[in-house]
């Protein structure tokens, strides 16, 4: 199977229903994962039409063949707290990462990884940060791959 030729690019509005089509595949995969915690349940497309319009934040798409295959959604997270103790920084968000099923396993998800570093390296920010559920092994083994580390740890206890 030959890999295909990915490009990376800013949405547009035009692109809302591709990128609420592949939310649908992310949510399915938190359900899977946490049960107890998400459920499937439709997107709104103000929000992710808020994220196309803002000037501080972007869904990075990943197009194959002309179809959108997956996409980084990063922003601007502002300053680190104004803490006595803790030093500040500037640093941007990976707030969603998703491939197409499909297209999995090619490479995909490094590229929009790359992106979204580019992204904030562009915009002169110190780092980018993300949270992923403990339980999904395979984006944690993708993200340590590019060199992010775990910074704290959330726990939770059932009452």
């Amino acid at each position: 199977m030959s890999m295909p030729k990915v490009t990376i690019r800013p949405a547009e509005e035009k692109d809302i229903l591709a990128i609420l089509a592949l939310y649908c595949q992310l949510d399915q995969a938190l359900v899977d994962l946490q049960p107890e915690f998400f459920c499937a349940a439709p997107r709104e497309d103000a929000f992710v039409r808020q994220a196309v319009q803002a000037n501080d934040a972007d869904y990075l798409l990943a197009e194959a063949d002309g179809a959108v295959v997956g996409f980084a959604l990063v922003n601007y997270a502002g300053w680190t707290p104004e803490f006595s103790c803790v030093l500040p920084h500037r640093y941007a968000c990976l707030a969603d990462l998703v491939v197409d099923a499909e297209h999995r396993g090619q490479g995909i998800g490094s590229t929009l990884l790359g992106a979204a570093k580019r992204w904030a390296r562009d915009r002169r920010l110190e780092y980018l940060e993300l949270n992923v559920l403990a339980q999904n092994v395979p984006a944690i083994a993708l993200y340590e791959s590019h060199d992010f580390v775990e910074a704290t740890r959330v726990m939770r206890c059932m009452l």
